[in-house]
């Protein structure tokens, strides 16, 4: 059913995800901010560009074109299948600021498609939400990532957290080994399945186990409804969780400054009400303070957001994937085109994507 074990690619052919849309905890904060980031000045020419790496089959992608309506988006996948699908989205949308192409974020940039120009640092933001846990050449991804920023540009970032994941990546680790070895991908989607039907209410909750709002309090049977994400959080081809300290050293090593931790007060008063802990953890810097919270909070995922301090560099290229024929709708909709109160207030879903 599946590519080799292993196979990123393969897998994501095989269960392109999230194969529908789902209600997210991060989706309003994302939209309120890139709402704030696409209205200031631009360095560029046109309007602010977004672009959605790893987008999967571009449900997130959508929903923020839809609501951001003089944002232009580009989304891409290494899936050809979760693309399709995708395009197939956009279409039935009827939106003119969203497109999709299929990229390897690993490779040289200047071979992600063979369509119309675009230049490096052309855009706004970037996001790469869910998808550099899926990618072993993460540092290469990151690098090909950061080039295509506006200079002062902002890069999301949502990444599996070891801490909160550890007792999940034993779930996972229990299902290869019934599996075997050499595994195909309907074994694992046997196994995985009757892991969450007989044993998931006892061993996934609080695990670290990933699933959107509507699952509730009940992972293991949302997960056996659903084989796209049962084979996303059971059974992935690669995953690699981090912790605050490797993404501190992601950002510093590539001119990016930290900026936001999505949805954490930083305010020691909000987790602990002992005079003589918040004394310390006042007198910490803002980044000791962050790893202090961390070891409180142990995250199952880290919603980050960097932005990049670089100046524009003197060796600009072109890579053959443009947006060059989105509909300029930038100006039109509303007094606001970037986000209004109705859409703000609207529901949004939020995936994270694979590679």
């Amino acid at each position: 059913m599946n590519g080799p074990p292993g196979d990123v690619r393969g897998h994501y052919e095989a269960w392109p995800f999230p194969a529908g849309e789902h209600s997210g905890r991060e989706g309003m904060m994302l939209v309120r901010r890139l709402g704030q980031w696409c209205s200031d000045p631009g360095v560029g020419p046109g309007g602010p560009r977004v672009l959605d790496a790893g987008c999967g089959t571009g449900h997130t992608t959508v929903a923020l074109a839809r609501r951001l309506p003089g944002v232009e988006f580009l989304g891409v996948d290494l899936s050809r299948t979760s693309i399709d699908i995708a395009r197939q989205l956009a279409e039935r949308s009827g939106l003119g600021n969203v497109r999709f192409e299929v990229a390897d974020l690993t490779t040289n940039l200047a071979e992600w498609g063979r369509t119309s120009p675009l230049e490096l640092e052309s855009f706004r933001a970037v996001l790469a939400l869910g998808v550099l846990h899926h990618v072993r050449e993460r540092d290469t991804a990151l690098d090909n990532l950061v080039r295509l920023l506006e200079p002062g540009g902002r890069l999301a970032l949502w990444m599996y957290g070891v801490h909160g994941r550890r007792a999940h990546a034993l779930n996972q680790r229990f299902v290869r080994l019934l599996a075997g070895r050499d595994a195909d991908g309907d074994v694992l989607e046997q196994v995985s399945r009757a892991f969450v039907e007989g044993m998931g209410e006892r061993y996934l909750p609080g695990s670290g186990v990933y699933t959107p709002v509507e699952a509730g309090d009940r992972p293991a049977a949302w997960l056996a409804d659903h084989p796209e994400w049962l084979a996303d959080q059971l059974f992935p081809a690669f995953e690699r969780a981090v912790d605050l300290d490797t993404i501190f050293a992601l950002l510093d090593s590539r001119d990016l400054a930290f900026e936001l931790w999505l949805g954490v007060p930083e305010a020691p008063a909000r987790w602990t009400d002992h005079p003589l802990l918040r004394e310390r953890m006042d007198s910490l810097n803002r980044r000791g303070r962050l790893q202090a919270i961390e070891c409180l909070l142990k995250p199952p995922y880290y919603f980050v957001v960097a932005r990049w301090q670089g100046r524009k560099r003197s060796d600009r290229i072109v890579i053959v994937l443009g947006i060059s024929g989105f509909e300029d709708t930038r100006r039109a909709a509303t007094p606001d085109p970037y986000t209004t109160r109705r859409e703000v207030d609207a529901p949004f879903s939020f995936r994270y994507g694979a590679v």
